[in-house]
Formats: structure tokens, C-alpha cells, sequence
């Protein structure tokens, strides 16, 4: 039988994504992850595979753990525009986002491999489209309930609320002042609503 671990593969994952998510993939090296790990080369070598592989379990991670987390807060009962307020406010707003500044992770991670490893391009390209698809069944279910306008695809309501979540996300690595955000924000509410029925 295998030595149990011990460790928790969350919590290491948790800072190896952080890591990755302020440095960047090419800056890090697998010494570093190893020193703020507390664990070995060999025993992260042994648990998650290379360099490579760690990344991706990152990605995966964050995933999982910072995007799907603010997805479950999206109640349908509500309008569209009340979910997308909700949505952007409590990820652009709230002050104890310590990870307001360092922008997306996975759009970081696209932007930095398109010219470097192409392999790895591909795969966070992958996981982004995933991201984006997963936005899909919200749109339609106001489409398929009759409480947005008819000439509106759900498709193109992604592709829409996506470029303008990845302007924000870039806006906040900027370091843009709340204010501009909260403005930006409340004009893309606006907008959504002028889609939306009036409530019979």
C-alpha cells in the first residue's frame, strides 16, 4: 500500500495557485513552491506530477474553488440584472478580494503562454471556454422563461457579459479606483435591464 499523505492537498494547491496566479508560470520555479509548501520537490514531483502538471491542477483548482463559488450565488429567482449587479459587485467590489489586483488567473496564465509554450496555451484556452460555456444555461433560462426581449441569444448575452467580466478583470489589475469600476458596473446593469420585460 501507498504512504498516506501528509498533507492537504487543497491548502497546498490553494498556494501553489496563488503563487502562480501573482508570479506567473515561466517566473516560478518548482524550488519556490517548495520552500512555501513546506513539502519537497520529490514529495510535490510525487503528488502532482511536473511543473506542468501542478499548473494545470492550479488552474483546475481555482476553477473549482474561486469562480464556482461565486456561481452558486446566482439565484434565478431573481432578474437577470439583480444576478449580474450581485455577481460583479461582490467580486469587484468587495474589499477583502485580496485578488482584486492581480487580475484573472486564467486569463493571465492564456495571455503569458500564447508566445511561450503552446501546449499549455492550449489547454488554459480549454478550461477558459469551459468558464464561459458554463455562463450558457443562465441566459438561457430567461430566455426560455419569456423574461428577455426575443431578438437576444444566449449565446451572444455570453459572449457580451464575458468580454466585458474580462475588461473588469483587467481594469482591476490596473489598479482602476472602485469608483470607475462601480461606475462601469452599474452602466452594464443599465444595459441588461433595457433587455429585460417589465414585470407583468
Amino acid at each position: 500500500m501507498g504512504k498516506k499523505r501528509q498533507f492537504d492537498e487543497d491548502e497546498v494547491l490553494k498556494i501553489v495557485a496563488d503563487h502562480f496566479w501573482k508570479h506567473g508560470y515561466s517566473s516560478t520555479k518548482v524550488d519556490q513552491l517548495s520552500a512555501i509548501t513546506g513539502l519537497t520537490k520529490t514529495s510535490i514531483y510525487h503528488a502532482f506530477g511536473n511543473k506542468e502538471t501542478l499548473f494545470l491542477r492550479a488552474i483546475d483548482f481555482y476553477i473549482e474553488k474561486d469562480l464556482s463559488q461565486h456561481m452558486k450565488t446566482i439565484d434565478l429567482a431573481n432578474s437577470l440584472s439583480e444576478n449580474i449587479e450581485s455577481l460583479l459587485s461582490q467580486i469587484f467590489l468587495n474589499d477583502a478580494n485580496e485578488h482584486l489586483a492581480n487580475g484573472c488567473f486564467l486569463t493571465n496564465s492564456i495571455l503569458e503562454l500564447a508566445g511561450s509554450d503552446p501546449l499549455l496555451h492550449d489547454e488554459a484556452t480549454k478550461r477558459f471556454a469551459k468558464v464561459q460555456q458554463s455562463f450558457l444555461p443562465i441566459f438561457d433560462h430567461y430566455i426560455e422563461n419569456d423574461l428577455l426581449k426575443s431578438d437576444v441569444s444566449s449565446t451572444a448575452l455570453t459572449d457580451f457579459f464575458m468580454t466585458f467580466f474580462q475588461g473588469l478583470r483587467v481594469q482591476s489589475r490596473n489598479q482602476t479606483q472602485p469608483q470607475a469600476l462601480k461606475n462601469a458596473i452599474s452602466m452594464f446593469v443599465g444595459l441588461i435591464k433595457t433587455i429585460e420585460k417589465e414585470n407583468p
